[in-house]
C-alpha cells in the first residue's frame, strides 16, 4: 500500500502532522489488550436471548416454568416485566422495547435467560414455550408503502401507514430545469443489506451494588448515550448509572450505538442479584444487529449539450427494517444529492419505510455510501450520453470553494475536491482507459473508473442528540498531562490523535500526555463516536481546554521570568522567552515552586466544550482499475487510488490507515457482501463468515492513498473528518471501471458474477 501527502508545510507545528505510534497498538498485536468480552467478575452469569422464528407475530403465551427449573438458571425475563421503552441516545425513533409482546422480524427478542454458563442458558431457551399468532409479514418496502398494507407499528398513531420518514427538499424550479435540458437521463439503482462484521461482537456486562446503582461495561461507540437510554428505561437518575467503555473496542463502524439488549442485560442482573454478561453469537451479529440500509434510488438528470446540469432529481426508498434507527438515512441522503455538484434546480424525495426485515442503521459512510453508488454511476451514464470524459464532466460541475450548499445555505470554506480528482487521475493513469468500452476482444478485460464524494460529517444533532465536544485537561505537578474525554477509542486512533492536539497546543512532550476515555463517572460528557466528527468536535474541545491550561501556565511563568505572557513560547514541556533558548522554565519546575504551591496555583484543571461554528465537509475522489473475466463474471480489483481532502492530517499514518480500511469496506460492499433473507419468511440465509463473503487478507488489492490538505480556516488545526470517507466512492468507481472494461452497466449491489454475466448477455443482445 502506497501513500502520498500533498500539503502546505507548517514549520511551527512540532507534534501535529507527525505519525507517532498509535496508543495501544502493541497491546493489540501481542494479544494483551483487554476487551469487554474478556471481562470476568465474581459470580458473573451469562445471558442468552430467545429469538423469534417469525418475521411478524403477536405473542399470545409464554411458558418459562420448565426453564426456571433447570439447574443453574438464575433469572428469566419476558415482556411481562421488561416492556420498557428503549429511547436511543442517537437517532430519532422511539419504537422498540426491551422485550415486547409483538415481534417484528425473524430474530426479534422474545425472552431472556441468565444462567451459570452459556450452555445452561442455551438449554433454558429450548425449554421456553411460546404460542404465536403469526401476522402478515411485509418484506418488500414497495409492499409496505401501499396504502392498504398492514401497519408494522400500529401503536404509533402519528405515522401514516408504514412511513417513518417522508422527506422532500427542493431548490430552484425542477420542472423548468428539465424543460430547459437538451438531454435527460433516467435510471434506477438498488443497494444491498450488509453487516458491520466487527471482530468483537456486541457484548455488555451489567452489575448492581447494594445501593441500587448500576454499572455497565460495553463494547460500544457511546457511553453517555447508553447511560441516558438505561436511565430512561429503568427510571433511574443519571447519578445511579455508570457506563464504562473499555480502552479497547473490537471495531464499531456505526454498528455499536447502544441497543435495547443493554436494558435486557441490566434487568437480568438486577433480577438475579449477580453480574451478567450478554454476548451476541456470530450468527446473532448477522441477523439481529443493525445493518446498512438497503435502498432503491430513482434518478433523473437534465443537462445541456456542453454538460452543464439544468436539473437533478432523486427519489430514495430506504428499507428501515423493523425499527427505525436508520430513519435519518432517508433525510440526509437529500443533503448529499444536493451538495456534490452545482445545479440550479434540484429536488429530492426520501421515504423511510418500516418492513419486517432486520433493522437497519448507521454504517461507515452513513447517508452517503448508498446514494453515492447511484449518483456517481449516474454521472458516468450522463457522460456516456454526451460522449464526454467522466473526469471532465465532474471537474466542470463539482462544487467549489466559495459555493453555497443549497441544502443548508452553508458556504464551502475549503475544498480540495478538484485537486483530488486531478492527482488521483494522474496516479491511476486515467489516459489508459478504454476509449470504446467493451470492444477489446480479450476474455479478461481491464477498465478504469472513478467516483467522487462529499460527506455530511459534523453537526448531526437530532431531537435526542447533542453534537458537541467536551474535554478536560489536567496538568500535574511533575509536568505530565491527563486528558479526559467522554468519547471512546474504538480502534480509530482517538487517544493518539487527541494527545497530539493537546501536546501541540500546550507545547508539551507527547509522551507526557495520558488519555482517559468514556467513563460516565470519571470523564466529561461525550458524544457518540459517529459521523467522522470526533477529531473535529472532541479535538476542538481538547484544544480549547489546552489553550486555557496554557494560559494559566504562562501567567505564572510571566511573573517568574518577568516578561509579558505574550512574549512566551512553549515546547517540549518547557516555557521560554521568545527569541531565547536559555531563559525559561520547565512545566514541572514551575508547578513545584513553593510560591506557586502556596496559593494553589499549581492545580490546573481546565474543561472546555466546543461546537463547530459551521459545517466543514470533507471531499475526495476514488479511482479503481479492474480486470473482468467475461466468461465467469469474476472481477479482480487491480488497484484503488484514494485521494482525500482531509483538511489537515493530525496523524498521517492513522489517516491513511482509516482510508485503507474504508476502501476494503467499499470493495466488499461493491462486489461480494450481501446479507440474504429468505423471500417468504424473512429469515437470514447466510449468518456466518462461511457464506457471507467478507474480504480476506488474500483478497486485498493494491491501495494508494493521497492526502490533500487545504487546511480549512474554520476547524481545529484545519482538520476534517476521515473515518468514513474511504468507503464512500469505491463501489461506483468499480461499477464505472467494469463498464469501461466491458460496456456492461451494473445498477445493483453487490456486483456479483451472476449479475455481471447477466449484464454482459443483455449488452450482447
Amino acid at each position: 500500500m502506497e501513500s502520498g501527502c500533498y500539503k502546505k508545510l507548517d514549520k511551527h507545528l512540532s507534534v501535529v502532522g507527525k505519525s507517532p505510534e498509535m496508543t495501544g497498538a502493541r497491546e493489540k498485536v501481542t494479544g494483551k489488550g483487554k476487551y469487554t468480552v474478556d471481562m470476568k467478575l465474581p459470580g458473573m452469569l451469562y445471558a442468552k436471548i430467545l429469538r423469534s422464528p417469525y418475521a411478524h407475530a403477536k405473542i399470545l403465551e409464554i411458558d418459562a416454568s420448565e426453564a426456571e427449573r433447570l439447574s443453574g438458571v438464575k433469572a428469566i425475563l419476558t415482556y411481562k416485566e421488561a416492556k420498557l421503552l428503549y429511547v436511543p441516545g442517537h437517532g430519532r425513533n422511539v419504537d422498540e422495547f426491551a422485550l415486547d409482546d409483538r415481534v417484528r422480524y425473524a430474530g426479534d427478542k422474545v425472552a431472556a435467560v441468565a444462567a451459570e454458563s452459556n450452555d445452561t442458558a442455551e438449554a433454558a431457551l429450548e425449554q421456553i414455550h411460546v404460542k404465536y399468532d403469526v401476522l402478515p409479514a411485509l418484506l418488500d418496502p414497495a409492499e409496505a408503502m401501499k396504502p392498504d398494507a398492514p401497519k408494522i407499528h400500529p401503536e404509533l398513531s402519528n405515522l401514516k401507514g408504514n412511513f417513518q420518514v417522508v422527506h422532500k427538499k427542493a431548490y430552484g424550479d425542477i420542472e423548468r430545469g428539465f424543460r430547459e435540458a437538451d438531454h435527460i437521463v433516467e435510471n434506477r439503482y438498488t443497494t444491498s443489506r450488509v453487516c458491520h462484521c466487527s471482530l468483537e461482537p456486541h457484548v455488555c456486562v451489567a452489575s448492581w451494588n447494594e445501593e441500587g446503582r448500576l454499572t455497565m461495561w460495553s463494547s460500544d461507540q457511546t457511553a453517555f448515550a447508553m447511560r441516558d437510554s438505561l436511565c430512561n428505561a429503568l427510571n433511574l437518575p443519571m447519578s445511579k448509572v455508570r457506563v464504562v467503555i473499555p480502552v479497547h473496542v473490537g471495531g464499531g463502524f456505526g454498528g455499536k450505538y447502544g441497543s435495547a439488549e443493554g436494558i435486557v442485560c441490566a434487568l437480568l442482573a438486577r433480577k438475579a442479584g449477580r453480574p451478567v454478561m450478554l454476548e451476541l453469537s456470530r450468527e446473532e451479529e448477522f441477523y439481529t444487529t443493525r445493518t446498512r440500509s438497503p435502498c432503491i434510488f430513482e434518478t433523473k438528470t437534465g443537462f445541456e449539450k456542453d454538460g452543464t446540469f439544468t436539473a437533478r432529481y432523486v427519489k430514495a426508498i430506504v428499507d428501515l427494517g423493523a425499527y427505525a434507527y436508520g430513519a435519518v438515512m432517508a433525510e440526509r441522503a437529500g443533503f448529499y444529492h444536493m451538495s456534490l455538484y452545482r445545479c440550479p434546480n434540484t429536488a429530492y424525495d426520501g421515504y423511510g419505510v418500516y418492513t419486517n426485515n432486520p433493522p437497519s442503521g448507521p454504517m461507515r459512510g452513513f447517508t452517503s455510501t448508498p446514494i453515492d453508488f447511484a449518483i456517481e454511476s449516474d454521472i458516468d451514464e450522463v457522460a456516456r450520453e454526451l460522449g464526454m470524459d467522466p473526469l471532465e464532466l465532474r471537474l466542470k460541475n463539482s462544487i467549489k470553494t466559495g459555493d453555497v450548499i443549497p441544502y443548508n445555505d452553508y458556504d464551502v470554506t475549503s475544498s480540495g475536491l478538484d485537486q483530488c480528482m486531478l492527482l488521483g487521475s494522474k496516479r491511476i493513469g486515467w489516459e489508459r482507459r478504454q476509449k470504446n468500452p467493451g470492444e477489446v476482444e480479450d476474455v479478461k478485460k481491464r477498465g478504469i473508473g472513478m467516483g467522487i464524494f462529499i460527506h455530511f460529517a459534523p453537526k448531526l444533532a437530532g431531537p435526542n442528540e447533542r453534537s458537541v465536544g467536551c474535554a478536560t485537561v489536567r496538568i500535574n505537578d511533575d509536568g505530565s498531562v491527563n486528558l479526559f474525554l467522554g468519547t471512546p477509542e474504538i480502534g480509530q486512533g482517538l487517544t493518539t490523535t487527541m494527545a497530539q492536539i493537546v501536546a501541540e497546543e500546550l507545547g508539551a512532550r507527547l509522551q507526557d500526555v495520558n488519555v482517559t476515555v468514556a467513563d460516565t463517572e470519571k470523564t466529561p460528557w461525550g458524544v457518540v463516536v459517529s459521523g467522522s466528527r470526533t477529531t473535529v468536535e472532541t479535538g476542538g474541545a481538547a484544544k480549547a481546554a489546552a489553550v486555557d491550561a496554557k494560559r494559566r501556565l504562562f501567567e505564572m511563568a510571566s511573573k517568574l521570568l518577568k516578561v509579558p505572557a505574550g512574549e512566551l513560547l512553549s515546547r517540549d514541556s518547557r516555557i521560554y522567552v521568545s527569541g531565547t533558548s536559555d531563559k525559561g522554565v520547565s512545566f514541572s519546575e514551575l508547578l513545584q515552586r513553593s510560591d506557586v504551591r502556596a496559593h494553589g496555583d499549581n492545580i490546573i484543571v481546565c474543561t472546555a466544550t466546543y461546537q463547530m461554528p459551521k459545517y466543514v465537509p470533507p471531499f475526495g475522489a476514488q479511482f479503481a482499475e479492474v480486470e473482468v473475466d467475461t466468461e465467469t463474471g469474476q472481477v479482480k480489483v487491480v488497484n484503488i487510488v484514494a485521494a482525500h481532502d482531509v483538511g489537515r492530517a493530525i496523524n498521517p499514518t492513522i489517516v491513511e490507515g482509516q482510508i485503507e480500511g474504508g476502501v476494503l469496506t467499499g470493495i466488499g460492499y461493491g462486489l461480494t457482501e450481501e446479507l440474504v433473507l429468505e423471500k417468504t419468511t424473512g429469515q437470514t440465509i447466510n449468518p456466518d463468515f462461511l457464506d457471507y463473503k467478507l474480504l480476506r487478507a488474500a483478497d486485498v488489492s493494491k491501495i494508494e492513498t493521497i492526502l490533500v490538505e487545504p487546511v480549512d480556516p474554520v476547524s481545529v488545526f484545519g482538520v476534517k473528518g476521515i473515518g468514513e470517507m474511504g468507503a464512500i466512492s469505491v463501489a461506483p468507481a468499480i461499477a464505472n471501471a467494469i463498464y469501461n472494461a466491458t460496456g456492461a452497466r451494473i445498477r445493483e449491489l453487490p456486483m456479483s458474477p451472476e449479475r455481471i454475466l447477466k449484464a454482459l448477455r443483455t449488452r450482447r443482445e
